[in-house]
């Protein structure tokens, strides 16, 4: 494992500014900065953990790791990160974020050398921490070696592996690892009262029925091929599923039946809905899927909800847990090594399963990629890799 060490400069450039941010007021770091001089300017670059000169110093930390990090992408878009838990081509990851039906994009993975691979079924769902395994057909890949042992102490220093051979984002360990309670799943709709079918009324600002699509007036007529009667039948349905879970909603808009896919959000309670998400928000995305974690360690790393899914390590390169949400403005949550550890042990156990402890085949396919036997769920010479002419 590689072993970080500070140069005498660079440890005042970049742990003193990173301890002062955890203690320090607003106003006193604006203090530090009024000086308009060079030298001044300079400092404050190098303050930003997000500057090159700060993420360089971290490259022999996420070495070793990145070789087993992958992007998980659709429509040349990434949708999340992930880590390969098998020589084979398994792949851990934030399962909300690839277990979805709004996009029939294929789910590509592409790997730290430039190499890209078509995925399969996603292989099992770990639904309580939000886990998936999903397959590639691959051979010899590295893998990521997940330490169970380590302890972290408060303010220790993080670094989340990417493709890039610097850190997608560094940061400060803050919070010893504890439960988050499951908040209400929203669908962001406001129905009339009138008796009859689930009639919208009026939608609210930035939910996620507003990011499907559906409209004042649209007529709810089922969720998942579930059958809606009534206003009260699709609040009792609703209630039934959790912050990020993907839904099919089939829907009547005059005439016309519309077919809509839809991300769940979480409940915010309250006409000020818009203004809630609004001051959440600020400073970045959050993760739709950010609560009911059985254990997990937040620490203050800057990542986009897509950037969720993959693996962080310590200053010795050993891999400390799985990013998993973005939750807060300056928190983050990842699994711990141990709690994913025993999560991938009991996919990989169900992968060719229908149920086991709560870990469940994928919605989106009822053929598992891994069989009962064993054997591969592809077709004889099916190949998954796409070659590029460019592989680093």
């Amino acid at each position: 494992m590689p072993r970080f060490r500070f140069h005498p400069l660079l440890s005042l450039l970049v742990v003193a500014p990173l301890s002062l941010a955890m203690l320090a007021p607003a106003p006193v770091m604006g203090q530090v900065f009024e000086s308009d001089g060079i030298a001044m300017r300079f400092m404050k670059r190098v303050h930003q953990r997000s500057s090159s000169e700060v993420l360089d110093a971290f490259d022999s930390v996420v070495r070793n790791t990145r070789r087993a990090t992958v992007e998980l992408k659709r429509g040349g878009e990434r949708v999340a990160m992930g880590g390969i838990v098998d020589p084979s081509g398994l792949i851990v990851t934030k399962a909300s974020l690839v277990n979805t039906y709004n996009n029939d994009a294929p789910l590509v993975a592409e790997l730290a050398n430039g190499d890209q691979y078509l995925t399969s079924e996603v292989a099992a769902i770990d639904k309580e921490n939000d886990l998936a395994l999903v397959r590639i057909e691959g051979k010899n890949l590295p893998v990521l070696d997940i330490a169970t042992n380590t302890k972290l102490s408060l303010g220790s220093l993080l670094a989340t592996a990417g493709l890039d051979e610097e850190p997608v984002a560094i940061g400060v360990y803050g919070l010893d690892p504890h439960k988050v309670d499951m908040k209400n799943a929203m669908l962001g709709v406001m129905l009339s009262r009138n008796p009859g079918p689930a009639t919208v009324d009026v939608v609210v600002e930035k939910s996620a029925a507003a990011n499907a699509g559906i409209l004042a007036q649209d007529v709810i007529v089922s969720l998942n091929d579930l059958a809606i009667d009534s206003g009260n039948h699709l609040i009792e349905t609703v209630r039934t599923f959790e912050p990020g879970d993907s839904l099919r909603v089939k829907l009547k808009r005059e005439d016309q039946e519309v077919l809509l896919s839809v991300v769940l959000g979480e409940w915010v309670a309250g006409p000020n809905q818009a203004r809630h998400e609004f001051q959440n928000h600020l400073g970045g995305e959050l993760s739709t899927r950010r609560s009911g974690f059985p254990s997990v360690f937040q620490h203050d790393s800057y990542l986009q909800p897509e950037q969720c899914g993959g693996p962080i390590v310590n200053l010795d390169g050993q891999v400390v847990g799985l990013n998993i949400a973005r939750a807060g403005r300056v928190a983050t949550y990842a699994i711990p090594g141990t709690v994913l550890s025993e999560s991938i042990s009991k996919m990989l156990s169900a992968a060719g399963a229908t149920r086991n402890q709560g870990i469940v085949q994928s919605r989106l396919s009822a053929k598992p990629v891994i069989s009962e036997n064993g054997e591969s769920a592809l077709a004889p010479g099916e190949t998954r890799w796409i070659p590029r002419e460019t592989s680093k």
